[in-house]
């Protein structure tokens, strides 16, 4: 049987963390609960779940879809068991409530989408999302599980990591001058790996031992990685992602930013020793496409997809119409980076103005303010937790 700390109320004076620097709570007067092992059971393929999205595409099952889709459809049957079994469902947050709205609204655009076939692909897509955020919420309420999750998705970043380095030593391009492994998008693969540095990043602090070189590896990997794909969206992004570490300088100790500054070492040397100049001579290219160029086309189809928006300024073309209708919009088709005649947006904002209309825009950016709110509130030591519950972890 496993175990869970439970934590009672107790007086919030501020405490200082020695080894994080953040402000925590007091020490909690702590209680055990126990887990079943289908629980326990049905989170191992939750981990398996968050191991494989980074590499998703690199499994595929024929007439049945990617390796992922399976074991989140197991992880769904176990997760569903395991709640039926304790007799209890964690009450949803508010940000849970904005997601079904819009999984709702988008489901609905299937009566007046003006391409139905796709709106209930995406509307599919929505729903399977919904479900994995759900299993999250009710299978990792703890922060050990949290962080074991975590650990999943940086691990999982690995493999696609290692078979796009793999791929350029091999001098097999994905499309002209980029690298992108696991069967992956070029530019879809770079945001993943924009996404797993700030995750990584977090570990990274909290850890000693051998894991702190696993995640400083997994660093230079990710910076390596995002650089080959020559995605300049993804490389803005990571710019992003980077802004956490001067974020959060001031809270580090003296060791914390000795290692933060060899990790940063470290992804600078793999990015000199490694990067092609070609990828770099893509790169260049920002300033001048923020100036006067079009992004390959980009800003042609935000264009034409703005015009859209104010034909069908409320309810808009349903989910997943975007590709269909802007093709139509376009005088002849555009190619962007290898993308189909039938272009994506390269911008989720426009592209849920335009599928899902006023409505549909506000609930996505109600979503996003709740994110910013809850993150606002941990970072302030409402919701943190003493180190001792970390250490367990590793």
């Amino acid at each position: 049987m496993g175990h869970e700390v439970v934590w009672w109320p107790a007086p919030r004076r501020p405490l200082t963390s020695p080894r994080f620097g953040y402000f925590v709570p007091s020490p909690p007067i702590v209680g055990v609960q126990e887990y079943s092992g289908l629980r326990r059971f049905a989170f191992a393929f939750l981990w398996l779940l968050a191991f494989a999205i980074p590499w998703e595409d690199a499994v595929t099952i024929p007439g049945f879809g990617t390796s992922a889709r399976l074991t989140g459809l197991a992880a769904l049957g176990l997760g569903s068991l395991a709640i039926i079994e304790t007799g209890k469902v964690r009450r949803p947050a508010p940000g849970h409530i904005i997601m079904v709205l819009f999984v709702l609204l988008a489901s609905a655009s299937y009566l007046w989408s003006l391409y139905p076939e796709g709106t209930l692909v995406q509307a599919s897509s929505y729903i399977q999302l919904l479900t994995m955020v759900w299993l999250i919420w009710e299978l990792a309420s703890r922060p050990l599980e949290q962080l074991r999750l975590m650990r999943a998705y940086v691990f999982g970043t690995f493999v696609s990591a290692v078979d796009t380095v793999y791929l350029y030593l091999s001098h097999k391009e994905a499309v002209y001058q980029r690298y992108a492994g696991a069967k992956l998008d070029a530019n879809d693969l770079g945001l993943i790996m924009a996404l797993s540095i700030p995750v990584s990043y977090y570990l990274l602090i909290q850890s000693k031992g051998r894991m702190v070189w696993i995640y400083r590896l997994q660093l230079v990997f990710a910076g390596t990685t995002i650089l080959l794909t020559a995605s300049r969206g993804a490389t803005l992004a990571c710019i992003v992602a980077l802004t956490i570490i001067p974020l959060t300088h001031s809270r580090l100790t003296g060791r914390q930013r000795f290692a933060v500054l060899l990790t940063v070492s470290m992804l600078v040397y793999g990015a000199v020793v490694l990067v092609p100049s070609t990828s770099w001579d893509r790169l260049s290219t920002v300033p001048n496409e923020f100036a006067q160029g079009t992004f390959t086309g980009r800003t042609v189809i935000w264009k034409a997809g703005w015009e859209i928006f104010r034909e069908h300024p409320f309810l808009g073309i349903g989910a997943n119409a975007f590709r269909l209708v802007v093709s139509r919009v376009l005088a002849e088709p555009i190619r962007t980076g290898g993308s189909p005649p039938a272009p994506p947006a390269h911008n989720t904002f426009l592209s849920v103005l335009v599928e899902q209309g006023v409505i549909g825009f506000t609930l996505f950016c109600a979503l996003l303010v709740v994110f910013a709110l809850s993150f606002a509130k941990w970072l302030h030591g409402e919701e943190a937790r003493d180190a001792t519950l970390c250490s367990q972890l590793f």
